[in-house]
């Protein structure tokens, strides 16, 4: 079940997603008419099925046919998931910022760490390691490079 709460801030219409995009969901209810500028925060959005997909390209594809101007911020890594799958998945709208999976080296725990997709380019994809918040350890990228970030090396 997706949760949903908006914010109107004069043309922007902030949104925060969180829950499983699935069947049941439906875009056009818990989001109404496409606002001329949208930020879509989907930071807690932990799982979308194959036909969440088909949901979630309808109704942003046809914000923005209506005009909106979309972003995305703090991705998940469910949603990179989906935009590394299926090329028309944000709707041409700008991805701002993703969740990278990190894990410790020591004590083998998984975290994310939130990165702007700008300085993610400037940093040329070669991640600093973080401190694990459970030992202090560092922790390392948990992904492939060329995998985990295609979408915006395309």
């Amino acid at each position: 079940m997706l949760n949903v709460i908006k914010e109107q801030k004069g043309t922007v219409l902030a949104v925060r997603l969180s829950g499983a995009i699935e069947e049941s969901t439906n875009l056009d209810k818990l989001l109404g008419p496409p606002a001329a500028e949208m930020n879509i925060h989907c930071k807690e959005v932990s799982r979308i099925n194959s036909v969440g997909v088909k949901i979630w390209i309808k109704y942003f594809q046809e914000a923005k046919t209506k005009g909106t101007k979309l972003k995305f911020l703090e991705c998940s890594t469910a949603i990179v998931e989906q935009i590394n799958l299926i090329s028309n998945f944000t709707a041409g709208g700008a991805v701002e910022s993703i969740f990278v999976p990190f894990s410790c080296t020591k004590c083998r725990s998984e975290l994310v760490g939130l990165f702007k997709t700008e300085d993610l380019k400037k940093l040329n994809f070669q991640l600093p390691a973080l401190k694990c918040s459970k030992c202090g350890a560092p922790a390392a990228f948990d992904d492939i490079p060329e995998e985990y970030f295609a979408f915006l090396m395309r």
